[in-house]
């Protein structure tokens, strides 16, 4: 037996609950509770990501239910009743109640809530309902046949348990209605998603991760596309909610390989300590945070499909590393790497029996919700459907991944079509499960057979969007993202967190299809790169060439001369090199020629030429990326990019300006980090009507900006960290409309005056910088942190009164850190020290009215020792929240400005509201008192305060 996923995750827009269009329907009398109670409910649904049907509109409208509503009730996986006074009164309530009591007989789930009536009431009809019930006797328009079965129908649902509100707090019971139906879900997630062998599977799991060790490790082992990592997940979503944090890190192995273990613990930090937020924050220290704050808490971390050691290492370096009751579980092909790691429980899934395979198959290969297994033989198509299935199985040899492939490649086909597929397949069935596979390959039309090679050997861990785009008209095609969506439905590839993947076996195949071609055109393969580059045969075949650097650097660069259909060229390095990335170039040769004519997509990192060569034409290019070049300046005037949408030239040392960006004019994302060279931003910047994020930074020579950056009427990030010489900003900044998110930290500004709409301020060590003005309502984050010219907040000019404005009457979360030394007025609850507590006398305190959490400290950096930006960990309770600054600049431990003095200012206030819906995962509805924790890295917290904000 073996466990596998069959169908595909839900969109998050959509119901949880296989079949159903709606997690939960609402069944509620409008006029009781429509603006209170059920107005309440619904919000703590859909904040948790239920989809929720709620009828908005008025409920009189007869007593027929429409055919709208009946469709609702019947695509809805859970109900929920609230029985009000006037419940009864309404002959449309009890017309759904009905329907909905109907649906409980098939098995569907049905929660009440007794609001502000006794149960009895419901059950007897007494009371309010029976004065309902005895007009409805004395109507003689309705049937007594129909009165009599919503009395029965209200009796059975009376006798349901569930909750009855009348003294209590409305707020914990809307809590523990939310947390149940969430449970329901996710168990309901677990039992009925398709998963095939699971029952035992999971029992056997469980028994392992249950044996009473303090901190377990258990490792899932097996081949390519046997379930490891479907099963880790199922076990994942069954009892993750048993663990004070929990995190599922996916393709590990090649998301390390992509983005460096960075990515990965940056999210798994944000996962178990920040309930999945701030996924966007720059840590400075994360392996002190993940070791520091990891080791205090319960966790569940699935590691999937490792690779290497190292990633171990550094995302569950040992037992040590987490808190009583933990539980690690880790997929990987290989076993050894789980002895090296001391895992402590070691689980091999088993292969399906015949009838498992069955099931898997035919839920793939039919478009209907029976499997061919259960089909009555009395149909003759399925009777005869049912031999070729057997067959099918048995070329697969029973491999789920297989399985899965072959049915969705059935899926829709005609018995003859089925037949004429079953002789290739028992061709192919001789090899491996590689080349039955083959069989769905040549299913595929040529544009869909392109992009799954494209995939297998460019793209595998890239973000759709950036696919799409770049082979969006490749191949002579158009629609790229149709023929990916094929791909996904027959199984060869999968998105997740929008990028695609793809099982190892798949890729394999796509690469032994590729190298089978007389002339290959696609080329990754650091051994085939350095073969063509001595044989220079098929040059003129050559589409798509990948070449990472750290595994080949003896390439020369005369072999793309004769490469005239070349598309996609990356030159690259790979992530695992951490320094000397500027010693990893190609060796070119003076008559260098490129060939761009089709070049879609160009990516070229140690660029040697100073110049672009002769002739380089690229009216094609979509993004041209070009780290650690030598190009000494790019002439707009000679070349032209009419199709650019990105430009990286990230770290090219030598790039003194880039001339005329109106030949760019599609351009989406500039980034020049890192040009140290780069004397001036030309003020044909101002051409670019769609550009969005503008990336300058450690540009030191930089002094200036034009005007015309002005004119950016989409510009929404403009980074400039690291400008040392820039001492002024564009007076028409401030009218920006787009602007959301400035980064000025480390540069020599005096002044500022933020946009209308900007959301993200950073001046963090700007020694010059004298003040900062009022702020606007949009503001979220602002970070002055070290900034020596800069006066101590004081609480009574326009910037306290902004500052103050935007905490007690919040929109959105906020902080803000500056010099300072105390903390406002507004706040009771403060102490010195690190932390405080708030006891909370009133069992109310988590109402309707509450709006969220806003917190002060006063921290004290080390007088000598100049500081990165300041790293702030707040705990309330079990509720973590982190603020960080912005990034650093390369010299961030330069000297003092002699001009400002030298002298740093020592004290900074940190002040910070944080939204009620940031901590409902957390329950503070239970909580009878808080503790207010700060952690600020090489810091020390002088003084801290908490404060609860209300309407």
């Amino acid at each position: 037996m073996s466990l596998i996923r069959i169908g595909l995750t839900a969109p998050r827009n959509t119901s949880f609950l296989p079949g159903s269009k709606f997690d939960v329907f609402l069944s509620f009398r409008g006029k009781d509770t429509r603006t209170n109670f059920t107005d309440h409910l619904y919000t703590a649904l859909v904040e948790k990501g239920i989809h929720t049907f709620r009828d908005d509109e008025e409920l009189e409208r007869g007593e027929e239910i429409s055919q709208n509503l009946l469709q609702a009730i019947e695509e809805s996986g859970i109900f929920i009743v609230i029985f009000s006074k006037n419940y009864a009164n309404s002959k449309w309530c009890l017309n759904e109640l009905v329907s909905i009591m109907e649906r409980r007989e098939r098995g569907r789930k049905v929660l009440v809530v007794f609001y502000h009536v006794d149960p009895s009431e419901v059950r007897r009809q007494s009371g309010k309902y029976g004065d309902a019930f005895a007009d409805y006797e004395n109507d003689a328009n309705l049937e007594r046949e129909q009165i009599q079965k919503w009395r029965d129908t209200l009796t059975a649902a009376g006798h349901l348990g569930g909750y009855h509100i009348e003294n209590q707090y409305e707020t914990k019971t809307i809590k523990e209605i939310t947390r149940e139906t969430l449970c329901e879900i996710i168990g309901k997630h677990c039992d009925e998603d398709g998963l095939v062998g699971k029952n035992s599977q999971l029992e056997d799991l469980q028994e392992l991760i249950s044996k009473p060790n303090a901190v377990l490790m258990v490792g899932i082992y097996g081949l390519d596309g046997i379930g490891k990592t479907t099963f880790a997940r199922a076990l994942y979503d069954k009892i993750a909610c048993q663990f004070e944090g929990a995190s599922f890190l996916e393709n590990v192995g090649e998301v390390s390989k992509k983005g460096g273990l960075y990515c990965l613990q940056k999210r798994l930090f944000c996962d178990i300590l920040l309930g999945g937020e701030n996924q966007e924050t720059t840590f400075h220290s994360i392996d002190y945070w993940l070791k520091d704050k990891l080791r205090h808490k319960k966790v569940l971390i699935v590691l999937d499909d490792v690779n290497d050691m190292k990633q171990l290492q550094t995302l569950a370096g040992g037992h040590d590393w987490f808190g009583g009751g933990s539980r690690i579980i880790i997929t990987t092909k290989n076993k050894h790497l789980l002895y090296q790691h001391d895992v402590d429980e070691f689980y091999e899934p088993k292969g399906l029996d015949s009838r498992e395979a069955l099931q898997l198959f035919s839920y793939h290969a039919n478009t209907k919700e029976n499997s061919l297994y259960d089909f009555y033989p009395l149909s003759k198509q399925v009777y005869d459907f049912y031999p070729l299935s057997k067959q099918v199985i048995s070329y697969c040899n029973h491999h789920p991944l297989a399985l899965q492939v072959v049915g969705s490649f059935l899926r829709a086909k005609t018995y003859l079509q089925w037949q004429i597929q079953l002789e290739s397949l028992a061709r192919e069935s001789v090899g491996e499960n590689l080349n039955i596979l083959r069989v769905c390959y040549n299913g595929l039309n040529d544009r869909e057979k392109n992009i799954f090679l494209d995939v297998a050997c460019f793209f595998k861990g890239e973000y759709k969007d950036f696919v799409t785009k770049i082979l969006d008209g490749h191949h002579g095609y158009f629609n790229a993202t149709m023929g990916v969506k094929v791909l996904i439905d027959k199984c060869l590839i999968t998105v997740s967190e929008r990028k695609l993947w793809m099982q190892n076996i798949i890729q394999k195949l796509g690469w032994q299809i590729v190298r089978e071609a007389r002339n290959p055109s696609r080329f990754w393969d650091h051994m085939d790169i350095q073969r063509l580059s001595r044989t220079r045969m098929g040059m003129h075949e050559v589409e798509g060439l990948f070449l990472d650097l750290s595994k080949s650097r003896n390439i020369p660069a005369e072999v793309f001369a004769n490469m005239t259909e070349l598309k996609m060229l990356k030159v690259f390095l790979g992530c695992d090199l951490v320094e000397g990335e500027e010693n990893y170039q190609v060796e070119f040769f003076e008559d260098f020629r490129l060939p761009c004519f089709v070049l879609r997509y160009l990516h070229w990192h140690g660029y040697q030429p100073e110049f672009f060569p002769p002739y380089f034409e690229a009216n094609e290019l979509l993004e041209l990326n070009m780290p650690f070049s030598l190009l000494n300046q790019i002439d707009g005037n000679r070349i032209h990019f009419p199709k650019l949408t990105i430009l990286n030239l990230s770290h090219s040392r030598h790039l003194e300006n880039i001339l005329n960006f109106s030949m760019m004019p599609n351009l989406e994302r500039l980034v020049l980090e890192g040009c140290t060279s780069l004397i001036e931003v030309d003020r044909s910047i101002g051409y670019l009507n769609n550009l969005s994020l503008m990336n300058l930074k450690d540009c030191k020579r930089l002094n200036s900006l034009p005007n015309s950056i002005c004119k950016l009427k989409s510009l929404k990030t403009l980074i400039l960290t690291g400008c040392s010489s820039l001492q002024q900003l564009p007076d028409e900044l401030k009218e920006l409309q787009s602007l959301m998110t400035l980064n000025a930290n480390g540069t020599s500004i005096r002044g500022i005056s933020p946009p209308p709409n900007l959301k993200i301020l950073y001046l963090g060590r700007c020694q010059r910088l004298q003040g900062i003005p009022m702020l606007p309502s949009s503001i979220q984050q602002v970070g002055a942190y070290n900034c020596i010219s800069m006066q101590t907040l004081s609480w009574n000019t326009e910037l306290a009164a902004s500052i103050l404005q935007r905490i007690q009457a919040p929109n959105s979360e906020f902080s803000i850190l500056v010099p300072g030394t105390r903390i406002p007025d507004c706040f009771t609850h403060k102490l010195a020290g690190s932390s405080v507590t708030m006891e909370l006398p009133n069992p109310d305190w988590y109402n309707n009215d509450f709006l969220g959490f806003s917190v002060c400290i006063v921290l004290a950096p080390p007088v000598k020792t100049p500081q990165l930006n300041p790293e702030i960990l707040c705990e309330l309770n079990n509720f973590t929240f982190f603020y960080s600054c912005g990034e650093n600049s390369v010299d961030e431990f330069a000297e003092p400005d002699q001009e400002c003095g030298g002298n740093s200012t020592n004290y900074h206030v940190w002040l910070a509201y944080q939204p009620r819906a940031r901590a409902d995962r957390c329950r503070p509805q239970e909580w009878n008192q808080i503790r207010a924790s700060f952690e600020v890295l090489a810091c020390e917290v002088k003084k801290c305060a908490i404060g609860l904000i209300y309407k």
